[in-house]
């Protein structure tokens, strides 16, 4: 396993390490046991947030059974800006996770001007450098998907680790916040490296092109600006295909990296991820199963998939009838939390005109 400075913290953090995004639907005895084998690899760096339902207590409980809570740098993240709500995520994220410290807290998704601007009239920001101050807190990070909120963020100079998406569809960041995290002697986390698991094998090939997981790895692991990847792997087939591209210590050309990025099919960039951070929805619409039966729609040509893809009739009553495509009034208040950047209205009035209910 390569390690890497972590930035101005002076961590020293491994190339490939772990997103527990999933970790909170798995039995715990999975979860030991995918920790348990990520150390034995060389993994030194788990990331979970307040927001990934049980994440952080199987976390928590891992490392509490298995001993190794110092031999971990552990990072979570809130996502809630108001003042008295952060602190009380805050004080839940120690217990959840069994630990008197959290190695680096990020602010997550700070990605709209609201946001920010939110966080910093609420008093978040001088919250924040309060816990580490006091030792509760070792460092500082932020994660958004925006970079032009991301540089005015960076150049604070409050954080020490930026949390980015980076993958041959999502490159924004070569050329603007990389850079800047470079000048400024900052961590780099890269965060979807798969695209919200949508540039994989199977889920390539049903939108029409094929890539693989290892491309994308690859595809990160060979930027210089990288310090650390962090895919969710909730198998041990995943943990093992990620350590192997790791061990490979890829070098792409110039001219790899760019034939990665050809396989795709760009109407990739209009498919939900089926994330939620669009949520909530004024007209209460459930925008990501929407979207996703759209995307299957998109997919399939309108042939009648329904019964081809086994979309069964519980399925498809998720969505009431007032509460369809056709009930989207076009605010745009989702479009703006969307870390895609997808055009949501647009896409909920298409699918009100193609999906015959929804």
């Amino acid at each position: 396993m390569e390690y890497k400075r972590f930035g101005k913290t002076e961590l020293q953090v491994s190339h490939l390490g772990y997103g527990a995004i999933k970790f909170g639907g798995l039995p715990q005895e999975q979860v030991t046991e995918l920790i348990r084998h990520a150390y034995e690899e060389g993994i030194n760096y788990i990331d979970t947030a307040r927001g990934y339902g049980d994440s952080e207590i199987r976390v928590g409980t891992a490392l509490k059974e298995l001993g190794l809570r110092d031999k971990f740098i552990i990072s979570s993240k809130v996502i809630r800006r108001g003042l008295e709500e952060f602190k009380e995520d805050i004080a839940t994220t120690f217990g959840n996770l069994q630990t008197n410290w959290l190695d680096i807290l990020f602010i997550h998704d700070v990605s709209t001007r609201s946001n920010w601007d939110k966080l910093k009239s609420e008093g978040v920001l001088e919250y924040i450098q309060e816990l580490k101050a006091s030792g509760k807190v070792h460092h500082l990070g932020i994660s958004t998907h925006d970079c032009t909120i991301g540089e005015e963020i960076i150049r604070t100079g409050i954080f020490e680790v930026a949390m980015l998406a980076y993958n041959p569809t999502n490159r924004e960041v070569e050329d603007t916040l990389f850079p800047l995290c470079k000048e400024l002697d900052m961590g780099i986390v890269i965060m979807k490296p798969y695209g919200g698991g949508v540039l994989t094998h199977d889920r390539s090939q049903q939108l029409g092109f094929t890539i693989e997981a290892e491309d994308c790895l690859r595809f990160a692991f060979s930027n210089p600006y990288v310090t650390t990847v962090i895919p969710g792997m909730d198998k041990m087939e995943y943990l093992e295909t990620a350590l192997a591209v790791e061990k490979e210590n890829p070098q792409l050309s110039a001219g790899e990296t760019q034939a990665i990025v050809d396989k795709i099919d760009m109407k990739v960039k209009n498919y939900c991820r089926g994330c939620g951070y669009c949520l909530p929805c004024p007209k209460g619409i459930p925008i990501p199963t929407v979207l996703s039966l759209y995307n299957r729609w998109e997919i399939f040509g309108g042939v009648d998939w329904s019964h081809m893809h086994h979309i069964t009739e519980e399925h498809t009553l998720k969505v009431p009838e007032d509460k369809t495509a056709k009930a989207c009034v076009g605010c745009g208040a989702c479009a703006q939390r969307c870390p895609f950047n997808l055009p949501i209205p647009e896409l909920m009035k298409e699918a009100g005109k193609k999906l015959i209910r929804y």
